[in-house]
């Protein structure tokens, strides 16, 4: 009787500890625990700046970015499954406060490939940018340097186009940048801030004379005078 009522009391104990036991399998982050695990589900990263964070991911995936401005933003990773460290990159000129990292499974050993879950980070210490520059002209006149989309547009003092340049980060590859202010080094130039260090202003042989016709001499690349080619 002693030995049953022994027995009885130690499988009580055994499950209680069991119950009160931690799990030896614990997420750091995530919505979908069984294919993404994230060292940080939210993150302040500082624009120009990057975040080593480590993942696991059951599966292969994809990612893609909602928020961002800038195509100097994206993650530094292989798409495939296991556990790693991964990079995001914030671009010195973005402009999105609150850029999300969604990944998908993309795997054929999961016949579902909605499965879907998220990092949001906050960018921080973000560059200045104006839409576009007043620009003293020649003859005493004042036109306007409006950025449309990758090409800045330098327009007459009666709203006439009179000459454009772009960006190039290498291999044909417009680069995205911000306009910040109009920089005076015994010529003018136009101050830009962009997530590509070695980015080059891009403009053709026309626009670069009525540039120069008009006292510019080029671009200010993230504090780097570069005349025009």
């Amino acid at each position: 009787m002693k030995r049953n009522i022994r027995m009885f009391f130690g499988l009580i104990l055994a499950f209680v500890f069991f119950v009160a036991a931690p799990a030896t399998k614990a997420y750091a982050g995530g919505e979908i625990n069984d294919c993404f695990d994230f060292g940080e589900t939210t993150i302040a990263i500082a624009a120009g700046d990057t975040h080593k964070m480590w993942m696991r991911a059951t599966y292969d995936y994809t990612y893609f970015i909602t928020g961002a401005t800038s195509d100097a933003t994206y993650l530094e990773t292989d798409f495939k499954s296991g556990s790693k460290d991964v990079i995001f990159h914030i671009g010195a000129d973005e402009q999105g406060g609150n850029v999300f990292f969604h990944f998908y499974v993309r795997d054929d050993r999961l016949q579902n490939e909605d499965k879907h879950d998220c990092i949001e980070v906050y960018v921080q210490n973000r560059a200045n940018m104006v839409p576009n520059l007043q620009v003293p002209l020649a003859g005493g006149k004042v036109g306007n340097l409006v950025q449309q989309g990758k090409i800045s547009m330098l327009y007459s003092d009666q709203g006439v186009p009179m000459a454009s340049f772009s960006l190039t980060y290498g291999d044909g590859n417009m680069a995205s940048y911000g306009l910040s202010y109009l920089a005076d080094n015994g010529a003018k130039y136009f101050a830009v801030t962009t997530g590509y260090g070695y980015a080059a202003p891009v403009i053709s042989p026309s626009d670069k004379a009525v540039m120069q016709a008009n006292g510019i001499a080029g671009v200010v690349v993230n504090g780097n005078y570069r005349n025009w080619p």
